[in-house]
């Protein structure tokens, strides 16, 4: 546990070593929310709720389910970007690392823990921001699909950090998935008139959007939302750890 604890800070103190790096992810959620306050219409309108029972509608107003919506996507965006640097980076160090002893496991965690602690402090800094700006009915269930969001997403960008070795590659995959899910097709003002409603639900953003803005709009339970949630995040989270454990046993082989 001890060699997993220093190899998390060394790889946090690489990442945050760059105060633009820190400024950044306190400024982008600000930005987006102030985007979404000037530019969006406060009439309310009606709205279906995807995973709210039956086909009851809801009379909201467009800038307090913008408000949500902005604060999911900028908790993704920056969770995915912020997991695809971590694994992207330092290739050389993994490989030293290992010839000191290092185990691809304990490389693993070290990422692993420091992408869920990452994604807890943002999502809860990204929930308090929302909450100046609106009254949701439920505090802490908007906050955990805040979380949610960033541990799906943060998992989607270790995977994509794996599969792809250069930048620019992950940078796109992230974008375009995060910009059409997060950041278009789950907000109900899009998703209520669309053909393809099944393809919408199978986007890793689905789940935790739910979590968030059921729990800032109807009482309705939750619970199934947050388990799809886990378990889709936890499928990328394999799937990019045994992608990096492969490449990091090739560097082990290589070395010896």
């Amino acid at each position: 546990m001890k060699k997993v604890t220093y190899a998390m800070l060394l790889i946090f103190k690489e990442t945050f070593r760059n105060r633009i790096t820190l400024l950044l992810i306190l400024l982008i959620p600000a930005i987006f929310y102030f985007i979404a306050i000037y530019t969006t219409s406060e009439i309310p309108i009606l709205i279906k709720i995807a995973s709210a029972p039956g086909e009851q509608v809801m009379l909201l107003k467009p800038k307090d389910l913008g408000l949500i919506y902005i604060g999911l996507a900028a908790a993704g965006f920056i969770a995915s970007f912020m997991a695809l640097n971590l694994m992207q980076r330092n290739t050389y160090a993994k490989k030293r690392q290992i010839l000191c002893g290092y185990s691809t496991l304990e490389l693993s965690l070290s990422k692993l823990i420091l992408v869920i602690c990452i994604v807890i402090v943002l999502g809860v800094y990204t929930a308090i921001l929302g909450l100046l700006l609106m009254e949701p009915k439920h505090i802490s269930g908007v906050i955990l699909g805040y979380i949610l969001c960033g541990f799906v997403y943060g998992s989607f960008g270790l995977l994509t950090g794996a599969i792809f070795k250069k930048e620019l590659e992950g940078i796109l995959v992230i974008v375009l998935l995060a910009n059409l899910d997060i950041g278009w097709l789950q907000n109900p003002i899009f998703y209520a008139a669309a053909p393809g409603k099944f393809i919408i639900k199978l986007l890793p953003g689905f789940n935790p959007s739910q979590v968030a803005v059921i729990s800032a709009f109807t009482d309705y339970s939750i619970h199934s939302q947050i388990i799809s949630s886990l378990m889709y995040g936890s499928v990328f989270l394999i799937a990019a750890m045994i992608i990096f454990g492969t490449k990091m046993k090739t560097y082990w082989r290589a070395a010896l």
